[in-house]
């Protein structure tokens, strides 16, 4: 019975990475939710896209957030762009990404803190979608000492978690688009 499970696991893998590679090879990564049950946890997430890989210095974090009209309506579709510094302080091409938000109008990404670059640590983001004006903002940290206090209001908290015997920090950015 055991060994029936560890075959069916190994099954699921096989297939998410072929399927991972097929998405991650086009350029575009959907945030779609996984298949889920009705009414667990998992439906009620974007699937996470993760730049982060082992190995790579600086700590872990997860941002997730919904994209909506100023009335709460969700945008479906939002075309997200994401780049940021690694752990470090350097820009590479490993953390940056473009996702596109679900049918809830929910995204999800994984990362780390970016290092100190010049100042303020940040994530640059920015969202097209039809029909709405262009978004161009910056995710902030709250905490960061290069903060000044117009930008403190702006920033997020990073609440620490630990998840399979690994600390994770999670934040929530939500994005507003207004119409044309």
């Amino acid at each position: 019975m055991r060994t029936q499970g560890i075959s069916i696991a190994f099954l699921f893998l096989v297939v998410n990475l072929l399927i991972s590679n097929a998405v991650f090879g086009s350029g575009l990564v959907l945030a779609q939710s996984d298949a889920a049950t009705p009414g667990s946890a998992d439906e009620n997430r974007a699937k996470l896209i993760d730049m982060w890989q082992p190995g790579d210095p600086g700590e872990r974090m997860n941002i997730r957030g919904r994209v909506t009209t100023i009335d709460g309506v969700p945008v479906a579709g939002a075309r997200i762009f994401i780049r940021q510094a690694d752990g470090e302080g350097d820009y590479t091409e490993r953390y940056s990404t473009v996702l596109e938000s679900d049918e809830k109008g929910r995204y999800q990404f994984g990362s780390v803190v970016p290092g100190n670059y010049y100042g303020v640590r940040h994530v640059h983001i920015t969202v097209n979608s039809e029909g709405y004006g262009y978004f161009d903002s910056e995710i902030l940290f709250k905490g960061d000492p290069n903060l000044d206090e117009s930008m403190e209001q702006q920033a997020i908290f990073l609440e620490e978690s630990n998840v399979k015997g690994e600390t994770i920090l999670f934040g929530r950015f939500d994005i507003v688009l207004n119409p044309n």
